[in-house]
């Protein structure tokens, strides 16, 4: 079966569908829970520098991650046994699900989500509760099956790297401006980058692999081929031999 991939239409409006929601809960989160906001929105160009700093970091961890992904494939056919690699959740399931993005598509993406999630996780989570438990639930809604407990727990990292700033600068815009970032730069590689080459080589590499490791064929004896039998293996089957023209009289 063909797996589900949205449309560029699709995604934009799932996208903005569900952070317009995140917002709108966080408005009334805070609301209800007299939780003052403002005063973490107030702008300052120190606090956007030191979220593109950490948006940058955190672009490269995934980077390095992603290396380590590599590595560990090549020594193990799955080294995160039931779950997703984080280099087969960035080859087989973002980048396809980027393809038909422009620019524009991205920037809003990055944006939107970057500003509604900071507000949500950061702003109504972290201010009511902890940093601990906003990065966790962060991580988990990063994680639509188990199958992807690889980028969950990165999310949950990015989310504590996100809550520390958020903490130490008293702002929301450092945060939001680090994960605008991280995601603007991510996911313009993934459109625009050298990502089908990579993907190209992956899968030359998958199928060198499963090559050599096919076992030899077994060797057929004079006059019998093999044949496989069902829950006995193989047996060797005699081959008729040509029986030679009547002679004529």
């Amino acid at each position: 079966m063909r797996e589900f991939r949205p449309d560029r239409a699709l995604l934009l409006n799932v996208v903005l569908y569900v952070e317009g929601a995140l917002l709108l809960l966080a408005t009334v989160w805070c609301w209800l829970g007299n939780i003052p906001l403002a005063p973490a929105l107030v702008p300052r160009w120190k606090d956007f520098a030191l979220g593109a700093a950490v948006g940058i970091a955190l672009v490269i961890t995934s980077v390095f991650i992603y290396g380590i992904s590599h590595l560990l494939e090549k020594v193990s056919k799955r080294p995160f046994g039931p779950f997703l690699s984080m280099k087969q959740i960035a080859l087989e399931e973002l980048a396809p699900l980027f393809a038909e993005l422009n620019a524009l598509d991205i920037f809003i993406i990055a944006i939107v989500s970057g500003f509604c999630e900071e507000v949500f996780f950061r702003g109504a989570l972290q201010m009511d509760f902890n940093l601990w438990i906003a990065a966790g639930i962060f991580g988990m809604f990063h994680m639509p099956t188990f199958r992807y407990l690889t980028y969950g727990v990165w999310a949950m990292a990015a989310g504590i790297m996100f809550g520390l700033v958020m903490e130490s600068t008293h702002s929301l815009w450092a945060p939001i401006a680090g994960h605008a970032l991280n995601n603007l730069l991510v996911i313009l590689f993934f459109r625009y980058g050298p990502i089908d080459k990579i993907a190209s080589a992956n899968s030359s590499e998958t199928k060198a692999g499963e090559t050599l490791e096919m076992p030899d064929a077994p060797a057929q004896k004079d006059g019998a081929i093999s044949e496989k039998t069902a829950g006995t293996g193989e047996r060797a089957v005699p081959v008729p031999e040509p029986k030679p023209d009547d002679e004529k009289n």
